[in-house]
């Protein structure tokens, strides 16, 4: 077996990207090392038990040449007895009317892209040709730029449903391996012009490095990344749960509120982590967000700045009330649009295990998975998140909100007791009570309220086979 495929066979158990039965698809632009990712899950296809399909979309930005790759990646695919899936859309004129740069235009159509088709074609995953030398592209990047640790981690081999099989081998393995196996691919003309920053980086900074500094540097940049990304990830779950502590919703989720005594006394990295996150949950991303607006955010948080005002972008506002800053999503009304938030009804859905599952018009996604008896040994979870156990709770979950009357059994309790109140003992606000998703079995047991209590009989235990992994994102 070819060492490549041996260090792509190990990063797809090590990283878990994949199941038994999973179909696959895999985004092959033509190019290198899309085309090296096609072979390579090809050659274990049978091996995985896995089915593939092969996604392209043609970007329209290079003439002829993106019609040649189009063709080549079809012909690919034919000869490989795969399915293909395509589109064709113009970037650049997307680009002139989205007024953005073509690199996040391309990215936000191909996200688009990749996300119809997996709904077509009923994909689980989502296969990247990202390789190392694009992660150390990445940093040097985000370092240039004056990213923080964040940055610094570049990309993650898997972020669900997307994942990165590619992701620990070099630029010179992917090419020795298509020359050993003499695969043909496409060259794409644009990755030569030093235009773009990547592409310079790629081309002079990097050698550069290589020459004058340390050979290794591509090696050396890339185990780099992984450890920001660990202490990264960290941070991310030590921030969760300050935001839990420190930040509280309106009741039509339009503004988030951040307690000036309880954000103080962070330190200020966390503090810096906690204003990015308040940002992204009404903003929905941080792009167009720098570390300069979180740097003049935080003079707010000082009594004596009550009535300071600070204009964001994305339509956000943050204010200092005297004892909390507020932070506000300001709306832009159409003609006859009512910007008065709907209250929930008793909206019930069905979650997606796995998968996402968006409850009502409440802004929070249940993310859902199965995971090993032992990524539940982490005792106290943020309150986003809830570890379950499956054989109990069953696969058919339903979502809904509250009902005047529930009851359960609170985690460690021996009773039950009325949801109203624990809900008065957590201290829930009134006008929140009816917005929070609550969890139950087909025959309406409560399992989960989210972002307060489990109930006990759903509680992981030592003799927990499969864990139910749930977690809110918004």
């Amino acid at each position: 077996m070819d060492s490549l495929i041996q260090k792509f066979k190990k990063t797809l158990t090590d990283h878990k990207m994949i199941a038994t039965g999973d179909c696959v698809l895999v985004g092959v632009s033509g190019g290198p090392d899309s085309v090296a990712l096609l072979h390579g899950l090809h050659a274990l296809k049978r091996e995985l038990g896995i089915e593939l399909v092969v996604a392209h979309l043609n970007h329209r930005a290079r003439g002829a040449e993106s019609d040649r790759d189009a063709r080549f990646v079809q012909q690919l695919g034919d000869s490989l007895n795969i399915r293909t899936v395509m589109e064709s859309q113009d970037v650049p004129a997307e680009q002139a009317a989205a007024k953005q740069s073509f690199q996040e235009t391309a990215r936000n159509i191909r996200l688009g892209f990749f996300e119809r088709a997996r709904k077509q074609t009923g994909a689980h995953k989502v296969a990247l040709g990202h390789i190392m030398d694009d992660q150390v592209e990445t940093v040097l990047m985000n370092l240039l730029r004056g990213a923080g640790l964040t940055g610094l981690a570049g990309m993650s081999p898997v972020r669900s449903p997307y994942i990165r099989p590619l992701f620990e081998c070099s630029r010179s393995e992917v090419i020795e391996f298509l020359r050993s196996r003499n695969i043909s691919y496409c060259q794409d003309s644009s990755n030569e012009k030093t235009d773009y920053l990547r592409n310079r980086i790629r081309l002079e900074l990097i050698p550069y490095l290589k020459d004058n500094y340390n050979p290794k540097i591509v090696e050396n940049l890339f185990e780099a990344s992984g450890i920001f990304r660990a202490d990264n990830d960290w941070l991310n779950d030590l921030v969760d749960r300050e935001f839990d502590r420190t930040a509280s919703w309106a009741e039509n989720r339009d503004s988030l509120e951040i307690d000036i005594e309880t954000f103080s006394p962070l330190p200020l990295a966390l503090k810096r982590r906690l204003v990015r996150k308040v940002l992204q949950a009404l903003k929905g991303d941080l792009r167009t967000i720098s570390s300069l607006h979180v740097q003049d955010l935080l003079p707010l948080f000082q009594a004596t700045e009550k009535g300071k005002k600070i204009d964001l972008p994305g339509n956000l506002e943050a204010v200092c009330r005297g004892e909390a800053v507020v932070f506000k999503k300001i709306p832009e009304p159409g003609p006859g649009i009512s910007t008065e938030a709907k209250k929930p009804s008793v909206w019930v859905g069905q979650l997606d295990i796995p998968g996402e599952t968006e409850v009502g018009e409440t802004g929070v996604t249940l993310k859902t998975e199965i995971v090993e008896p032992a990524a539940s040994a982490y005792a106290s979870p943020p309150s986003n998140q809830a570890f379950l156990d499956f054989d109990k709770t069953g696969g058919t979950i339903l979502v809904r909100f509250f009902q005047p009357g529930d009851r359960l059994k609170p985690l460690g309790m021996n009773g039950t007791k009325k949801l109203k109140s624990l809900f008065i003992d957590d201290k829930v606000p009134r006008e929140m009570r009816s917005r929070i998703p609550i969890l139950t079995t087909g025959d309406n047991d409560i399992i989960w309220v989210y972002g307060t209590r489990i109930a006990d009989p759903y509680r992981v235990t030592p003799k927990t086979k499969k864990v139910l992994f749930i977690k809110g994102l918004t």
